[in-house]
């Protein structure tokens, strides 16, 4: 059941937002509210657990997101992804916003695949505004049947947000991105951590970690490990190192942890590969 809630102004730690909360309610897994701003109001750099959509009703603010800075105006529909780092500056008339709180989980699950990733995006026409209001509209009119009908909603603006998101996707990998590999590349025989490597760029590591398999078609954990096999591989066959020894330096745990990942990755044990 839709549930109004008091308003408290600056951070709610309950949903992770800024703003005034003015009502909200739960349907499915999706967490939907309605938010106020006031005047020249700052948020600090931050990043949410959760995907959410966020469709501006009035007023108006500046969005920093990767860099990038984008005017955010009423009807403007923005879509982030977990873990995306951006800040918003509320201008003269402060903002007012409806936004649609989705699990990261239920993303993939809607869009039938969990290495979809749908990209931070931002839409001023088009039909997403157009259904998000049809959502906000419901959610004020609230009665039996409309949980049913904005789960039905949310349903229809995740799949065209994916289909928008995926169909305009660049190619080029960011730069920041660049330099994570090659961080990689020249610490893989430590015990790197997602944290680490997203303080390096001062990413979210959600967001470091959706980045990455999306550029690479891998995980940070599997690239780790395939470095890590390719320079023992080239000691096996350069150094007269035994197996243990190796095995320490490039980061496994012991020689069996070793043996095991390097006959799964190259079709043969470390000591056959080595005779052969």
């Amino acid at each position: 059941m839709k549930r109004k809630v008091s308003v408290v102004s600056g951070y709610d730690s309950t949903t992770a937002l800024f703003g005034s909360s003015l009502e909200k309610c739960d349907v499915s897994t999706f967490v939907l509210s309605e938010r106020r701003y006031p005047p020249h109001f700052q948020t600090p750099a931050h990043a949410h657990e959760t995907s959410l959509f966020c469709l501006v009703l009035d007023g108006s603010y500046t969005e920093t997101s990767g860099g990038r800075q984008q005017i955010c105006q009423p009807s403007t529909f923005l879509f982030h992804e977990a873990g995306d780092r951006h800040a918003e500056q509320f201008h003269d008339k402060g903002g007012h916003s409806f936004i649609v709180e989705i699990p990261s989980v239920r993303v993939a699950e809607l869009t039938g695949s969990s290495n979809l990733v749908i990209c931070t995006s931002l839409f001023r026409n088009g039909n997403l505004p157009i259904l998000a209001k049809k959502l906000y509209r419901e959610f004020k009119r609230f009665d039996n049947f409309s949980p049913l009908i904005m789960e039905g909603l949310v349903f229809e603006i995740i799949g065209e947000v994916s289909r928008q998101s995926n169909g305009a996707r660049s190619d080029r990998c960011p730069s920041w991105l660049k330099s994570v590999e090659e961080y990689i590349k020249d610490h893989f025989e430590d015990r790197l951590t997602l944290p680490e490597l997203a303080a390096v760029i001062n990413v979210h590591p959600v967001h470091l970690a959706q980045t990455f398999r999306r550029h690479y078609n891998t995980t940070i954990g599997s690239y780790l490990r395939r470095l890590r096999l390719e320079r023992s591989r080239e000691q096996l066959l350069s150094t007269n190192k035994t197996l243990a020894e190796i095995a320490c330096g490039n980061g496994f745990s012991d020689q069996s942890h070793f043996t095991r990942l390097f006959k799964r990755e190259f079709g043969q044990t470390p000591h056959a590969y080595r005779q052969n």
